[in-house]
């Protein structure tokens, strides 16, 4: 890969003296808006992106309540509960790309500690009520070490599909030599957003690849704030997504060659979304691990933020795919229940017909409960039953209210996102009640079953996120992430850099920013 990279980057230099060529390509393919008035917001609404962006999103949360299990391109990996996130384990089921990505999350996560040598802490001496401006140190850090990054996972992702595609068939690839390859590309991820990283070097790479590292540096660069205007919102966080969109539409979801190829990892074997889930919920933790130290730590104003009359200051997504997990345990549940039931049903039979109900001990074990990491198996009904309060999640029905419930909140964040975001709030604002902190997520709490929290919760996102302009006007647009339409006009790849909260900055845009009404209110 490195000869042909090396190959290509010669050609290109004999043909562009003076570097005039290299920067005009770069030029041309970095990422530019779109989305300037509500006549562009228009365009975007029936566009293309648009709707792979939420179909990406929606898929998301659809595997997580899909039963079925998957094999992510490897039947050695398959698993009669593949929905679960393992903070104790949180490579398991991604790709090599992935892996990589999640070590320099990891890594990214330690920039704004004091304790180590690479830490940035905020300026204690700032006086401003939001934004701590050691925080554009921070932006200015990511910008340089991006292309290493991008560089790593792709490089990652080139080596170990191609190894992965002619071992599949042999014995070599087991699940300790997946774990091992996965530890080693979330290492060199971690090297690549560390001090000691190599600087991104355009040409060692060829023409091609250059340009998809360029796009995808730009959805980076958004996914973790504003250095100019020190805020964090939605939009940031949509960068993100678009950032992983952008990755599975390469195939880098995958250990396989056929799973992507720019066609979103369709053709003979689709990238399917229990994949996406399953690497969505391990990355996001590490994302949120990174947003949430910059948010508490640099204090980063909320963009775009309704207050108490939002979702929440910074985020929306986590919680549609939190409800979507919690709606999978909620499904495994009532299977069990009905397990249950079925069994004891045919016991009875047994006992009336004068049978023995004596069983292989095997075939009386339940499918592993998705969402322990302590727990191997969970024995068969008419077993004792558990009384160790760290495997309450067994037997307990959890309704939304159960955001209530402090000490569950505590034993269970770091394994339902949901339940994440609810506790991180409770950090952040500590000596407000939460319904006067977060009335709508109070107003959730109250409605009887998390489909209709999950299904409210991604209308919420296509409401107040793709269809509001001050959120998608800072979107970028490249190759991978296409628009369809011509622009309304020319103008610079930044958006504006004032805020959108009320007083200064709301010319910059067409109206005020209207609240759009919960899906679930009456």
């Amino acid at each position: 890969m490195r000869a042909a990279a090396a190959a290509a980057a010669a050609a290109a230099a004999a043909t562009a003296p003076n570097g005039a060529a290299s920067k005009e390509a770069d030029d041309n393919s970095s990422p530019q808006r779109y989305i300037y008035t509500q006549v562009d917001i228009e365009h975007f609404k029936h566009s293309s992106a648009r709707k792979e962006l939420l179909g990406f999103v929606s898929a998301m949360g659809k595997g997580l309540t899909n039963s079925t299990s998957y094999t992510n391109g490897d039947s050695s990996s398959s698993s009669s509960s593949p929905h679960s996130y393992n903070a104790h384990a949180p490579l398991k089921d991604l790709s090599p790309a992935l892996a990589s990505l999640h070590g320099s999350l990891r890594c990214m996560s330690t920039w704004i500690d004091p304790n180590t040598t690479d830490g940035i802490p905020p300026d204690t001496n700032a006086k401003a009520r939001f934004g701590n401006p050691v925080f554009r140190t921070w932006h200015q850090r990511l910008t340089e070490r991006s292309g290493a990054i991008i560089k790593c996972l792709m490089e990652c992702h080139g080596k170990y599909r191609n190894s992965h595609s002619e071992t599949s068939s042999s014995s070599a690839t087991t699940p300790s030599t997946k774990l091992d390859i996965l530890k080693e590309c979330s290492q060199l991820g971690y090297q690549a957003a560390s001090s000691g990283s190599i600087p991104y070097d355009s040409h060692v790479v060829s023409p091609k690849e250059h340009e998809i590292i360029t796009e995808l540096r730009c959805y980076l660069h958004d996914s973790f704030g504003h250095p100019i205007r020190l805020d964090y919102g939605t939009g940031h966080e949509c960068s993100f997504i678009v950032f992983l969109l952008s990755l599975y539409k390469i195939g880098c979801f995958n250990w396989t060659a056929s799973g992507g190829g720019g066609n979103g990892g369709g053709g003979a074997n689709p990238t399917s979304p229990e994949v996406i889930s399953h690497a969505s919920l391990s990355l996001l933790h590490a994302y949120l691990n990174v947003t949430r130290g910059l948010q508490r730590d640099y204090m980063l104003e909320p963009a775009g933020s309704h207050g108490v009359w939002g979702l929440d200051d910074y985020h929306c997504v986590p919680f549609y795919l939190g409800a979507c997990q919690m709606r999978a345990r909620e499904q495994w549940q009532q299977q069990r229940q009905q397990n249950q039931k079925k069994k004891k049903a045919l016991d009875e039979k047994k006992e009336s017909s004068g049978i023995s109900t004596e069983t292989d001990d095997a075939a009386r074990r339940l499918p592993d409960n998705p969402y322990l990491p302590e727990s191997t198996t969970v024995t068969d009904p008419s077993d004792p039953p558990i009384t160790d309060t760290t495997h309450a999640d067994n037997t307990d029905h959890w309704d939304p209210s159960i955001i209530h419930n402090r000490p569950i909140l505590e034993s269970y964040k770091d394994t339902y996102i949901y339940l994440s975001c609810i506790h991180f709030i409770q950090q952040i604002k500590p000596n407000v009640p939460f319904f006067e902190s977060s009335p709508m997520l109070n107003d959730i709490s109250h409605l009887g079953s998390w489909s209709k929290v999950m299904s409210g919760l991604l209308r919420l996102f296509e409401g107040e996120v793709l269809d509001k302009l001050p959120v998608v006007q800072h979107f970028v647009f490249g190759n991978i992430f296409k628009a369809s339409w011509t622009p309304s006009r020319k103008g610079p790849l930044e958006a504006p850099k004032r805020t959108f909260i009320g007083g200064p900055g709301g010319d910059e845009m067409t109206g005020g920013m209207p609240v759009t009404r919960a899906p679930w209110a009456k």
